[in-house]
């Protein structure tokens, strides 16, 4: 089992928390890992540039359950609602796949930077899902 964030913890810092460099580095770690793409997380704006396309959420997506997003967009340009798409998308797959409701985002959280740091919990809660999974 890893190390994930208890349910209240979670909802705490969800609600008000303070940006966590131990925990974004874990999470891009593991999505590094997972998908070959590197991520620049030294602030939320950093982090988030990183991940607006959903370029890199529809990869980690495929990683962990090959053909899940059948076509997403890998070159959204500048066109927003590909980028959006591709979010939504991911965002539709962490639900399936099994991740609490409670640390599921919506497309604007990351897309408009309006909690960045809830999409950053998803994450680690993914991460979590999978190693639960793969035992």
């Amino acid at each position: 089992m890893t190390d994930s964030l208890p349910t209240t913890q979670n909802t705490k810092l969800k609600i008000g928390a303070k940006w966590d460099d131990e925990v974004v580095s874990d999470v891009c770690a593991w999505i590094t890992k997972m998908t070959g793409d590197s991520l620049a997380h030294g602030d939320q704006d950093e982090f988030a540039k990183s991940l607006k396309t959903g370029t890199t959420l529809c990869k980690l997506a495929n990683a962990i359950q090959p053909g899940v997003i059948k076509k997403p967009h890998l070159n959204p340009g500048k066109m927003g609602f590909k980028m959006m798409e591709n979010i939504g998308w991911f965002v539709n797959f962490i639900k399936s796949y099994g991740v609490q409701e409670e640390y599921i985002f919506v497309t604007v959280d990351l897309y408009e930077k309006r909690n960045v740091w809830g999409v950053v919990l998803a994450l680690r809660a993914l991460k979590d899902k999978v190693a639960e999974k793969s035992g």
